[in-house]
């Protein structure tokens, strides 16, 4: 490659857990506001930390693509588990969109066909699984004073 590539070390990887778990802190402020501009890695993060892990061990294994831009991600559910990983590759739904949208799907229950409509998504796939998927992410309750 002619331009330097960045990638977690083992090491680094190890940091996930207290970052998702700060993450989750971090979402009971009332201050909160999910609708503000994050990343993409950082959309995938917030879905690694607010997945309801009990309901997706019920789910079937599918496959989940993300576009956010020229940023693609595949999440793969299986077990109650949902590792992420950059690029593309055959998926049972796919999102093309940002990740506020996506934020707003996942966390406010916006619609697709809504998102859709307004020509804030494009979506591919079987839309009942997606409706199933979306369903096992909500953020927490806010924190009270």
């Amino acid at each position: 490659a002619n331009v330097p590539v960045y990638a977690l070390t083992p090491w680094g990887y190890e940091a996930e857990e207290p970052i998702k778990v700060l993450g989750g802190w971090a979402a009971r402020s009332p201050d909160h506001d999910p609708t503000l501009p994050l990343s993409p890695a950082s959309m995938m993060l917030s879905l690694r930390t607010m997945l309801d892990r009990a309901a997706a061990a019920r789910m079937p294994a599918m496959s989940v693509g993300f576009a956010f831009g020229a940023e693609s991600f595949v999440a793969r559910l299986a077990d109650g588990e949902l590792p992420i990983t950059r690029g593309t590759g055959a998926v049972d739904v796919h999102f093309a969109t940002t990740p506020p949208m996506m934020a707003a799907l996942t966390y406010m229950k916006r619609p697709i066909e809504e998102a859709e409509a307004a020509g804030a998504l494009v979506f591919t796939g079987d839309r009942d699984l997606a409706a199933r998927f979306i369903d096992l992410f909500h953020l927490p309750a806010k924190a009270k004073g």
